[in-house]
């Protein structure tokens, strides 16, 4: 009698786990990012070149400049590599002067192709001209493209493991950053995320960055490991900046920003770890234990 009352509830009990499996355990295969708005991230974050600054660089911007100076960073949309945005390890482009920039939505694209590229794409809606930046081989093509195999000398790099966003609107007034329809794709996002950024950033808006003052507002995206180097992904949505003066003066603080960045914590505390599951498998047993002894008794 022992034997047929173990052999029955044998596949409930392995039921029970599969299912637990399925919902406590993250899948170890998948690639996931975390998404935070948590500004005690900021504290944990390097650049991937392991400096341990404000990682303000290493990745694409996109602001509102002026055109009255020769000055390189009059430029409009950057891609750049290293610890800070110079002539010598950035692509860019003037999109165009402040008047035509101002309120003007674009639609923007910042892709990684595993093993072959960084691209930042920026589609102006009213004009339909896309310009693409491209750091690495086989770059997509737009209206305007420019790229390059390296960024100072250095080729695409690998050593990072989250995104950091920026969207800044400070000390110029009036004037804002919108962002809308915020999209990732190629990975999947943790249970228990925030949400992607959706919304408008003025020179009055509480700055989520420790120590800064308001119109600032960072999200975190962050790997479980090396998700974001080791996979292809997009994220994309639409940007518009507004700001009504020459923006001849403060030019980099009214744009949208996304930065490689390493979190120093692995993983980030917001993916759990695989062991916090082990617990919950081991009730479930216990469980099991419970009912097959109870019927054991009641048969005897």
């Amino acid at each position: 009698m022992i034997t047929v009352i173990q052999n029955r509830y044998l596949p409930v009990a392995l039921g029970l786990c599969v299912s637990l499996a399925a919902v406590s355990m993250p899948d170890s295969a998948a690639a996931a990012v975390a998404i935070t708005n948590d500004p005690a991230t900021f504290g944990f974050l390097e650049k991937p070149t392991g400096k341990p600054d404000e990682p303000s660089f290493g990745g694409f911007n996109y602001w509102i400049s002026g055109r009255d100076l020769p000055d390189f960073r009059a430029n409009d949309q950057y891609l750049n590599e290293g610890d800070e945005t110079l002539e010598s390890n950035t692509i860019a482009f003037d999109l165009g002067k402040q008047p035509e920039l101002s309120e003007t939505p674009f639609n923007f694209s910042i892709q990684h192709d595993k093993g072959k590229n960084y691209s930042f794409s920026l589609t102006n809606t009213l004009t339909n001209t896309t310009s693409v930046l491209c750091w690495g081989i086989e770059c997509p093509v737009g209206d305007v493209n420019k790229n390059s195999a390296t960024l100072g000398g250095k080729t695409p790099i690998t050593n990072w493991n989250g995104l950091q966003i920026q969207v800044r609107s400070q000390e110029v007034i009036p004037s804002s950053v919108q962002i809308e329809n915020l999209t990732l794709t190629g990975v999947d996002i943790a249970p228990g995320s925030d949400p992607l950024f959706d919304g408008t950033v003025t020179p009055a808006t509480p700055s989520t960055l420790p120590f800064d003052p308001p119109g600032r507002v960072g999200q975190w995206l962050l790997g479980e490991d090396n998700d974001l180097t080791l996979n292809s992904w997009e994220l994309s949505g639409t940007v518009t900046l507004m700001r009504t003066d020459d923006a001849r003066s403060d030019r980099n603080k009214v744009r949208l920003a996304v930065d490689f960045v390493n979190d120093t914590r692995i993983p980030p505390p917001s993916l759990v770890p695989l062991p916090a599951a082990l617990p919950l498998f081991a009730s479930a047993l216990g469980l099991l234990g419970a009912v097959a002894r109870r019927r054991r008794s009641s048969s005897r």
